[in-house]
This record gives C-alpha cells, structure tokens and sequence, in this order.
C-alpha cells in the first residue's frame, strides 16, 4: 500500500509539472480589418439580389443548375453566412468580386470557412498589362480539401478514417499577395472546386495586408517566450525569446501580417501555453 501511495504522489507531481499555465492574451491590430476592407457586403448581411448572389457579388460557374447558392443562419458573426453546395463533381462553383488595386502593393484575403467536404478553392485572379512588356494572367489561389461527407461513408469508409477540418468548426483561410505593376484590378473568387460539397463562407476580407499588432500576454508564471504565427502556420511571424522572466507583457510590432485570428504560443516557467487568439476582441 505504501508503494503505490508513492505513485500516486509521484504521478500527481508529474502531472502538476505538465499543467497548462495560467495565460491571458489579447492582440488589436492598426488597422483594424473591418475599416479597411475592400469588399462589399463581407459578412453577407445585406441580402440577396435578383440573380440569387449576395449583394455586391456575383455567382460564377458554367453549371448553376448543379449548385446550391444560399444565405443560411448559424453564422460565424451577425444574422447570416453563405453557403455553396454541390452533389456533383463536375463543375466548380464561386461568388466573385472584382476590386482595384495599386501596382507594387501587398493585399491580405481570407475567408472564414465552414467546410462539410469537398475542396475549397479561393482564386486572386486578373491580367497584368505591364507598360514595357506583353500582357499575362494573373492567378493566385489557395485550397483545403475535406472527405468528411464522402458518398461511401458509413457504409463503405469509416467516418473516423476520413480526413479534413471538424464539419461545424470556423477556420480562417488567408493568402497573401503583391500586385504587379499593371494589374489594376483583381477579380477574387470563393466557392467549390470540382468536388461534391457543402461549404459555409462568412466575415471574408480584401485589403491592405500589413497592420502594427499590439499584444499584450498576462501570466501566473514567469514568461520566457512568446510567438505569434499567422493562420498560414508558417514561420512565427513574431517571437521574442528574451521576455526577461516577467509576468505581464506588451508590445507593439509593426508591418506584421494583418488577420482575424493569430496562433499564440506562450511558454513560461510552468510549461507552454498555445490557442488561437481573435484579434480586436
């Protein structure tokens, strides 16, 4: 009996040495997206025109009659989100925007995605008709690709084998590019890529893409280390390995990527902290 209250004792230790420390974050960003974003209606809250798209854009496939263009409730912000659906892979499917942009100049965009399966595809498209030089396409595009609802499952796959995003979860999706001298406008695209799909787009942004961070981390344990990653989940995009063992932290950083949401990792003398922090909240 006395051995194993010496486990126990010695289990508890270890599991106190690998406790999460107590960590509070908040991160505002300069400028905030909202006051900046070029898109009309982003958060698809002003309804519906008369071809069936959402004010301020238009709905883009050459087969309409294989896809469900809809708003829906249960959205990520406010009274609604799109959704785009589709049983068939034969044909991709987007809601589209065409917006100006300045030569030599970095845009931010995203979309906040539900993804039920299928493959998710935003498109940054235009051409570039440079002074000196003959004209080219411009393409720029980003994707996530899920199985969850795949037409074998249940009865053929098993559900815990299919991959992809939780079906009801909220993911930002963002890409980044520079416009070249010539572009003048850029046309972005949301939508289905050639796969049967259920996707939900809400809170979605086009814009500058540089903005000056200021974050602020309070801990119950000393800090040593902090690091911000965009949602790309790259290289941090911020780290400061020299806190100086301190408990509350701030700083302001600028020209870092402008988001929604940032990827925090905090370590402190109790162990290291990690969550997703939305920005401007």
């Amino acid at each position: 009996m006395r051995q194993c209250s010496i486990l126990i004792v010695i289990l508890l230790a270890a599991a106190a040495g690998f406790a999460q420390p107590a960590v509070r974050v908040t991160i505002n960003t300069d400028p905030v997206p909202a006051e900046v974003n070029l898109l009309r209606n982003p958060g698809f809250e002003e309804g519906v025109d008369e071809t069936g798209a959402p004010i301020g854009w238009q709905i883009n496939t050459a087969a309409p009659d294989d896809f469900t263009f809809e708003p829906i409730g249960d959205a990520r912000s406010g009274e609604s989100c799109w959704r785009v659906n589709t049983d068939s892979p034969a044909m991709s499917g987007y809601i589209q925007q065409t917006l100006p942009v300045q030569d030599d100049s970095e845009y931010r965009a995203w979309t906040w995605l539900r993804l039920r399966g299928g493959r998710y595809m935003m498109l940054l498209r235009g051409l570039v008709q440079p002074p000196d030089a003959a004209p080219y396409r411009f393409d720029e595009r980003t994707e996530i690709i899920s199985s969850k609802n795949h037409w074998l499952a249940p009865l053929y796959l098993n559900p815990e084998h299919l991959q992809g995003p939780p079906e009801d979860q909220w993911i930002l999706m963002p890409m980044t590019i520079t416009a070249p001298a010539g572009l003048g406008s850029v046309q972005v695209w949301i939508g289905s890529y050639f796969t049967a799909s259920e996707m939900h787009f809400d809170d979605t942004y086009f814009g500058p893409a540089r903005c000056t961070i200021s974050l602020k981390v309070e801990s119950d344990s000393p800090i040593r280390e902090v690091r911000v990653r965009d949602l790309t989940l790259g290289p941090p995009i911020f780290r400061d390995p020299a806190v100086g063992a301190v408990t509350s932290y701030e700083c302001a950083v600028p020209e870092m990527l402008l988001a929604d949401a940032y990827q925090v990792s905090v370590v402190t003398a109790a162990g290291e902290w990690t969550e997703l922090v939305h920005a401007n909240q």
